[in-house]
Protein backbone atom coordinates (compact mmCIF):
# COMPACT_ATOMS: atom_id res chain seq x y z
CA UNK A 1 0.00 0.00 0.00
CA UNK A 2 0.93 3.65 -0.73
CA UNK A 3 -0.18 6.88 0.21
CA UNK A 4 -0.16 10.25 -2.01
CA UNK A 5 0.32 12.79 1.17
CA UNK A 6 0.69 15.38 -1.47
CA UNK A 7 -1.26 18.60 -0.67
CA UNK A 8 -2.69 17.00 2.47
CA UNK A 9 -2.24 17.32 6.34
CA UNK A 10 -4.06 16.09 9.53
CA UNK A 11 -5.00 13.08 10.37
CA UNK A 12 -5.04 10.45 7.39
CA UNK A 13 -6.70 6.58 7.53
CA UNK A 14 -5.99 4.84 5.13
CA UNK A 15 -7.83 1.00 4.57
CA UNK A 16 -6.70 -1.96 2.35
CA UNK A 17 -8.36 -5.39 2.25
CA UNK A 18 -5.82 -8.20 2.39
CA UNK A 19 -6.66 -11.70 0.56
CA UNK A 20 -5.22 -14.35 3.00
CA UNK A 21 -5.26 -18.20 2.70
CA UNK A 22 -6.58 -18.14 5.87
CA UNK A 23 -10.18 -20.33 5.46
CA UNK A 24 -11.91 -18.53 7.98
CA UNK A 25 -10.68 -15.15 7.30
CA UNK A 26 -9.79 -15.11 3.60
CA UNK A 27 -10.11 -11.61 3.75
CA UNK A 28 -8.28 -8.93 6.03
CA UNK A 29 -8.82 -5.05 6.65
CA UNK A 30 -6.24 -3.13 7.90
CA UNK A 31 -6.57 0.36 8.65
CA UNK A 32 -3.58 2.96 8.97
CA UNK A 33 -3.60 6.25 10.55
CA UNK A 34 -1.29 9.01 10.75
CA UNK A 35 -0.73 12.60 11.71
CA UNK A 36 0.39 14.60 8.66
CA UNK A 37 2.17 17.91 9.08
CA UNK A 38 1.95 20.68 6.00
CA UNK A 39 4.84 20.87 3.78
CA UNK A 40 6.10 24.23 6.21
CA UNK A 41 6.18 22.48 9.81
CA UNK A 42 7.38 19.24 8.34
CA UNK A 43 10.44 20.56 8.16
CA UNK A 44 13.22 21.31 10.67
CA UNK A 45 12.94 25.16 11.56
CA UNK A 46 15.86 27.22 12.78
CA UNK A 47 15.20 29.49 16.22
CA UNK A 48 13.81 32.85 15.17
CA UNK A 49 12.38 31.08 11.63
CA UNK A 50 8.94 32.20 13.96
CA UNK A 51 9.28 35.91 13.20
CA UNK A 52 9.85 36.02 9.61
CA UNK A 53 6.73 36.24 7.63
CA UNK A 54 5.83 32.92 7.03
CA UNK A 55 5.28 32.24 9.98
CA UNK A 56 4.99 35.61 12.08
CA UNK A 57 1.01 35.49 11.17
CA UNK A 58 0.19 32.38 13.67
CA UNK A 59 3.24 32.07 15.93
CA UNK A 60 3.90 36.17 16.77
CA UNK A 61 0.64 38.25 15.79
CA UNK A 62 -1.66 36.67 17.72
CA UNK A 63 0.05 38.23 21.28
CA UNK A 64 -0.53 41.53 20.08
CA UNK A 65 -0.96 43.72 22.91
CA UNK A 66 -1.62 40.95 25.27
CA UNK A 67 0.10 40.21 28.87
CA UNK A 68 0.80 37.46 30.83
CA UNK A 69 -1.50 34.37 30.17
CA UNK A 70 -3.31 35.94 27.43
CA UNK A 71 -0.05 36.21 25.60
CA UNK A 72 0.84 32.72 26.61
CA UNK A 73 -2.38 31.35 25.08
CA UNK A 74 -1.89 32.98 21.53
CA UNK A 75 1.66 32.99 20.93
CA UNK A 76 3.84 30.28 23.29
CA UNK A 77 0.82 27.92 23.79
CA UNK A 78 1.34 26.09 20.04
CA UNK A 79 4.88 24.81 20.50
CA UNK A 80 4.31 24.58 24.84
CA UNK A 81 1.26 22.24 24.10
CA UNK A 82 2.30 20.09 21.07
CA UNK A 83 4.57 17.78 23.64
CA UNK A 84 8.25 18.40 21.95
CA UNK A 85 8.23 21.84 24.26
CA UNK A 86 8.01 21.80 28.02
CA UNK A 87 4.36 22.33 29.62
CA UNK A 88 3.41 25.67 31.30
CA UNK A 89 3.15 23.16 34.23
CA UNK A 90 6.79 22.07 33.70
CA UNK A 91 7.86 25.28 33.31
CA UNK A 92 6.01 26.81 36.24
CA UNK A 93 9.13 24.82 38.22
CA UNK A 94 11.88 26.19 36.77
CA UNK A 95 13.73 28.99 38.47
CA UNK A 96 12.58 32.91 37.57
CA UNK A 97 15.57 33.54 36.52
CA UNK A 98 16.07 30.66 34.08
CA UNK A 99 12.78 31.40 32.98
CA UNK A 100 13.88 35.56 31.98
CA UNK A 101 16.64 33.98 30.38
CA UNK A 102 15.49 31.66 28.26
CA UNK A 103 12.69 33.90 27.13
CA UNK A 104 14.82 36.69 26.14
CA UNK A 105 17.98 35.07 24.79
CA UNK A 106 15.90 31.85 23.28
CA UNK A 107 18.04 28.06 24.35
CA UNK A 108 20.64 26.93 22.63
CA UNK A 109 20.31 24.00 20.28
CA UNK A 110 16.45 24.06 20.58
CA UNK A 111 13.88 25.82 18.19
CA UNK A 112 13.20 28.30 20.97
CA UNK A 113 14.53 31.66 20.06
CA UNK A 114 14.75 34.71 22.19
CA UNK A 115 12.16 36.97 21.79
CA UNK A 116 13.49 40.41 23.45
CA UNK A 117 13.49 43.30 20.72
CA UNK A 118 16.92 43.70 21.73
CA UNK A 119 18.12 40.85 19.13
CA UNK A 120 14.75 41.12 16.64
CA UNK A 121 12.37 39.62 18.65
CA UNK A 122 8.67 41.01 19.27
CA UNK A 123 8.90 41.18 22.88
CA UNK A 124 9.37 44.13 25.53
CA UNK A 125 10.94 43.34 28.61
CA UNK A 126 7.61 43.81 30.14
CA UNK A 127 6.14 41.68 28.02
CA UNK A 128 8.71 39.02 28.91
CA UNK A 129 8.23 39.72 32.63
CA UNK A 130 4.50 39.00 32.58
CA UNK A 131 4.84 36.08 30.63
CA UNK A 132 7.55 34.79 33.64
CA UNK A 133 4.84 35.67 36.12
CA UNK A 134 1.97 33.37 34.90
CA UNK A 135 4.26 30.51 33.80
CA UNK A 136 5.43 30.37 37.42
CA UNK A 137 1.28 31.21 38.22
CA UNK A 138 -0.69 29.74 35.59
CA UNK A 139 -3.62 29.73 37.93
Amino acid sequence: MSVDLAGKKGMITKTAQVVTNDPVHPVVTLTVSMQVKDDLHARPQRAGKIFEADCRTCHVDQGKGKRGLELFMADCFMCHNAGKSPSITQMSRRPEKYLLKAIRDGLDNTTMPGWTTSIGGPLSDAEIDSLVKAIRNPN
